[in-house]
């Protein structure tokens, strides 16, 4: 066997492969038992038939691509041994040259290398955001709306009044070819004047719409989407809105006192507060890490040199479709229906959407593994065990995890869940370290040790025995 290997751009090998004619006729035979083999041949027992009545029925070409298949498989080890290959995923024939003796060309993914820039470096401070009093006022405001109770009323709506109504909307002018109408007969409640900030559906402050409204009473109004609107097949568009009011109900809200606090689970509200504090608390950090560790590791692998083959991008944006689909259905919808809502097609999706959001990932996770593999970052059993105890409870309180049980065996739950946990460690541990070195806290340590280690170990003064007393002879 001979071969020639030639590095292509894309992080993979074209090794063009010459065989032997010896080599060649030993597998056209071994090709030809296996036809036998397969196949039923009147007067022979499977795998008995000789090569030329093989051949007089099947032909000498089918032989011969039976045969190539098995060079290549026989030889592939041997090329990736011979060539110093270590491959991402399976090879693939691009082309036959010739046939006898076999002439070949493959291409073979490369594994993912990452060439890391100076990590210690890279400088980001870390400054969590501070919870304020007026925003935990804001959402006990909002558990004081959802505990009270509804009265209906018969006069015109006013502000904090609990609306009823129906929405038809449609574009004013649509582009050709698209459905002027958007929402039809639509049902729609709303508390007016309260919450704005939240209300995104159909558009902020559209509850304003309803103030002075009695029962009964319709009403026509326009809004222009902004171009940055959430809702893409909107952006720039202005839509005419007709709206009739159902139903009018004035809210009777608690008052916030301790015995408030009671119907809540808890002592008083104090606690209440201190509840809330604690969860803002929470979802910001998560939100501001989130942040913080995606902007850190962009601007690594801005700096880095990350080279991966296209079928491991492949297998990276097939993996982020099916979790996208996967969170379609526990909203109760597919993904044809979903482009279908949002007016996009399949493959445009999958290029503008997914794709990207692939690439990142798959560069953020090579990038990690690579710092996590240079600060030789191990994991503590005790943590494993205790993250892989916390996530075995949440997914047995998980709503299909009765259908996971059906799929898979207890012990492969067990060891999904073992490798999932494991995953999660590693990743928190390297990225504390990234932040560590970017936030300055690794400097800071660092400092602190060898201040402590130049200081002189202070040496005990050595302690005088009193001198013996004289005593006289006769005493």
């Amino acid at each position: 066997m001979k071969f020639e290997k030639k590095q292509l751009e894309n992080h993979q090998v074209e090794i063009t492969v010459e065989t032997d004619e010896e080599q060649f006729k030993k597998s056209k035979g071994q090709a030809a038992r296996e036809i036998s083999k397969d196949s039923k041949i009147p007067g022979f027992r499977p795998g008995k038939a000789p090569y030329d009545v093989v051949q007089r029925i099947y032909g000498e070409d089918y032989i011969e691509e039976r045969a190539v298949e098995l060079v290549i498989n026989e030889l592939y080890p041997q090329i990736l041994k011979e060539a110093d290959i270590k491959p991402y995923g399976p090879g693939k024939l691009d082309d036959i040259i010739e046939k006898n003796p076999p002439k070949f060309k493959l291409s073979i993914p490369l594994e993912p290398e990452v060439e890391l820039a100076d990590y210690k470096t890279l400088k980001a401070p870390y400054k969590l955001p501070k919870t304020t009093e007026k925003e935990i006022e804001v959402v006990l405001k909002n558990l004081q709306t959802n505990y009270a109770t509804a009265e209906e009323v018969d006069r015109p709506t006013e502000n904090g009044d609990l609306v009823t109504a129906v929405i038809n909307a449609e574009l004013i002018k649509p582009d050709e070819g698209q459905d002027a109408q958007i929402l039809k007969d639509t049902p729609h409640q709303a508390i007016i004047g309260e919450n704005t900030d939240e209300e995104q559906f159909p558009f902020k402050g559209f509850s304003d719409n309803f103030i002075g409204m009695a029962k009964g009473e319709g009403k026509e109004f326009t809004h222009k989407y902004p171009k940055d609107s959430d809702f893409e097949h909107l952006r720039g568009k202005e839509v005419k809105f007709k709206v009739r009011l159902e139903n009018v109900k004035k809210l009777i809200k608690p008052e916030l006192d301790d015995e408030f606090a009671k119907t809540l689970g808890l002592d008083d509200l104090k606690t209440v507060k201190e509840s809330i504090k604690l969860q803002l608390e929470t979802e910001k950090r998560n939100e501001y890490d989130n942040k913080y560790y995606d902007e850190l590791l962009d601007k690594l692998v801005k700096k880095s040199v990350v080279k991966y083959p296209p079928l491991a991008l492949e297998d990276e944006i097939n993996d982020v479709l099916s979790n996208f689909e996967s969170n379609l259905a526990k909203q109760n919808l597919d993904l044809d229906t979903y482009l279908k809502i949002n007016t996009r097609e399949k493959e445009d999706f999958i290029e503008k959407d997914i794709k990207p959001a692939a690439q990142k990932r798959l560069e953020h996770s090579l990038v990690m593994d690579e710092v996590s593999r240079t600060e030789k970052i191990e994991l503590d059993q005790a943590e494993l065990q205790q993250e892989y105890t916390r996530s075995f409870m949440q997914m047995q309180s998980a709503p299909d995890f009765q259908k996971l049980q059906k799929q898979f065996t207890t012990q492969k739950l067990a060891n999904v869940t073992v490798m999932q946990a494991a995953s999660r460690l590693m990743n928190m541990k390297t990225l504390e370290n990234l932040k560590a070195y970017a936030s300055g806290e690794m400097e800071a340590k660092e400092k602190e040790a060898a201040k402590a280690e130049a200081e002189p170990v202070a040496e005990t003064p050595a302690v005088e025995e009193p001198a013996a007393e004289e005593t006289d002879p006769k005493e």
